[in-house]
Formats: structure tokens, sequence, C-alpha cells
């Protein structure tokens, strides 16, 4: 029987590198912490081009899947499945890989796994690489993780391979504060616009509703993780059936040093509280406003309280920001121009119609709409 592969995901500044280091602290689990970023956009970026999806789209390919980065929900999901992953579009990832930043785990050989691999689909591969490159002792692994930023798109695929997740959503203003503030650089790079972090986090909203019932599936807020990492911690092992393994949450990297978290603002042992509702304290008030109107419906439907009242989002959506962050060119598509301000006005108006019907490139699932709407009009 193969070793239990769990994929964790969430949008960047999420949370997920603090999964990853909780998982980590289990003797039975190894982990690995964003292994593989470009063959994952490889493969979406193939999966778009047979689509014909817009140049703007192929910029980032895990992208937001809402106006005209929209797709039916299941085609990737059957593209997955029927598209043989082939070595050379492997060997070309890990070429690209080599001197890319976003790629944490790194062996020294990673095409060596290839030697051996007689698989034909991602989550074959991925297995048959984690084995490959074990951290720790085969007999002592009871589970593996692998961890990727973005990807939500995956976990319909990942699931029905018989994988569980583990799914991180966080406050959005306090994405926006570690993106934009403190020593953002050092962890995301160059700012991407307030419009595409916006609208990647309400998919990750999309999803963490959409799986919040499926038993596997974790869907873990960040705020409540910080708060009680010992109780989550338990119920991560009950839930991954493991025996006989005790965690320490006295972290540590995969490297063997003590682990300080990977904040923008703190160095800190351990877990923090600290990065809850930065925000306050960080954003202008233009941009905390700004943000609480894209998100206001998603928000709302996972237990986060907007400032802004639901009679202003309309108003506020029309103004703009004052700045769009869009110092990356290959996102300059974000810009809030007239056609963004007519799509999330539109999009608002849809919300707040309790009997409009389902719009795919508005809201990710039928399902995702209804529960917006019924938030907004209880």
């Amino acid at each position: 029987m193969s070793t239990p592969l769990i994929f964790i995901t969430g949008a960047p500044r999420s949370g997920t590198t603090l999964v990853d280091k909780i998982l980590w602290s289990l003797p039975a689990v190894d982990c690995f912490s964003q292994p593989l970023p470009l063959l994952l956009t490889r493969i979406k970026s193939a999966f778009l081009k047979r689509c014909d999806a817009p140049q703007s789209a192929l910029a980032h390919p895990l992208n937001d899947q809402q106006f005209e980065n929209a797709y039916p929900q299941n085609a990737f999901v059957d593209f997955l499945k029927q598209e043989n992953l082939s070595a050379r579009t492997i060997e070309n990832a890990m070429d690209a890989m080599a001197d890319y930043s976003g790629q944490y785990f790194k062996p020294d050989n990673p095409k060596s796994a290839l030697a051996d691999w007689t698989g034909s689909d991602l989550a074959s591969f991925a297995r048959h690489y984690f084995d490959h490159f074990a951290q720790k002792p085969h007999a002592q692994r009871q589970a593996m993780a692998w961890k990727e930023t973005g990807a939500e798109e995956f976990l319909p695929y990942f699931l029905g391979q018989n994988m569980k997740t583990i799914l991180i959503l966080r406050d959005p203003r306090d994405i926006a504060a570690s993106l934009y503030y403190g020593h953002a650089s050092a962890h995301a790079g160059q700012p991407r616009p307030l419009l595409f972090m916006a609208r990647q986090w309400r998919k990750s909203a999309a999803f963490f509703a959409y799986f919040s019932e499926n038993p596997n599936v974790l869907c873990v807020r960040y705020e409540d993780l910080v708060a009680d990492p010992n109780t989550h911690l338990k119920h991560w092992q009950d839930w991954l059936g493991l025996q006989n393994t005790k965690g320490d949450l006295t972290l540590q990297s995969q490297s063997g040093k003590s682990w300080a978290g990977n904040s923008s603002f703190d160095h800190f042992d351990g877990i923090s509280t600290q990065g809850v509702g930065r925000h306050k304290t960080v954003l202008t008030d233009d941009e905390r406003s700004f943000i609480e109107a894209l998100c206001y419906g998603e928000m709302c439907m996972t237990g986060y309280t907007p400032k802004l009242s639901a009679e202003a989002v309309l108003d506020r959506l029309q103004s703009g920001p004052a700045k769009d962050y869009l110092e990356r060119e290959g996102l300059a598509h974000y810009a809030y121009d007239e056609t963004r301000k007519g799509e999330e006005s539109a999009r608002w108006q849809t919300a707040m119609n309790k009997t409009a019907s389902f719009d795919p490139a508005m809201f990710l699932f039928a399902d995702h709409q209804r529960a917006v709407q019924k938030v907004l009009n209880p």
C-alpha cells in the first residue's frame, strides 16, 4: 500500500508554510515545500492553450478563474485525467526551476526520479517523486505532504486520485498587509495588483466554501490555527490516521534549523497571533475599503467581518483604488480601468440579487454564487 499523500494549498501569504512546518513536526509525515511549482504552471498553461485562453491568462496560469479567465470547473479536471504527463514536460519544468526562487525543495539531481518512473499522470509522478527523494526514513513515514501556493484548481483532481488536501484561508486584508508592507519583497517579490490579489483570494474562498463539508479536505482559517495550534494538530493527526506519533510545535524547517516564521514583519519562534488584524495599522483606509468592497461577499461567507457597509460597496467599487500596484508587467491588465470597474460592479449587483441565475464568469461554482447571495440577502 502506497504512503498517503496530502496536498496543501492556499493563496500566497495565507499560512501554507505554517501548515507545512506543523506537519513536518510530526515524525511520521514527510513534507515537501514548493517542490514542483513550475510543473503545475506548465500543466495549467497547456490546458489554457487548448482552451484558446487569452494571452493575459497565460501570463499567470494559476489565475483567478473569473471573467476572461473563467472556464467550466470540470474541464480542467477532465484534462488532468486524460492528459499523459510526458517525461519531456517534467524535464523542461525541472530545467526552468533550476534558478527559480519559488521552488523551495531542490534536490541535487531532480531528473534522477524519471529513471524508474512508469506512470503517466501528475498524481502518480508526485507520489513517485516524493518516494524517490524521501527526507525521512521510509519505515517511519505514514504520510507525505506536498505544499504549493495558489493551486486550488488542482484539488478536485487530487481528491479523485485518493489524495487528501488541506486548504488554508486568511483575512484578505492581512494578506495584503503582508504582500505590500514590511519586508514583503523578500517573501513575495514585486507587488501584485490589488485587483489580482483580491480575485485570487475570492478563488481560494470559493474552493474553501465548496469543500468545507468534504471529509477528505481540511478547510482551515489561519486565524483559528494560530489561536489554538495544539487542538488543530491533534485533529490533523486523527484525520490522517497517524499511529504512535506526536508533534512538537517548537517548529523546525526541513533543514533542521529552528523555524522563525516567514512573516513580512516579525521574527519569532514557533507560532504567533501577531499577524492577525495587522491590516488595521498597516493598510491605508483606501486599500482596506477597496479590498473589502471586492471581497465583501466571500468575506461574509467565510466568517470575516468587513468594516465597510454593504450599502457603500457599489460606490467604492466604482471609485476604485488610489494605487493599483502595477509593478509586474505581466499583470498590467489588472489595472482598475473602466472595464474592470464594470465587471466588479456587475458582479456585486448579481451577488445582491438572490434570484439572479448562475454566472460562471463571476462565481466559480453555482453553490459559491448561492452562498454569497444567501449571506448578503438573509
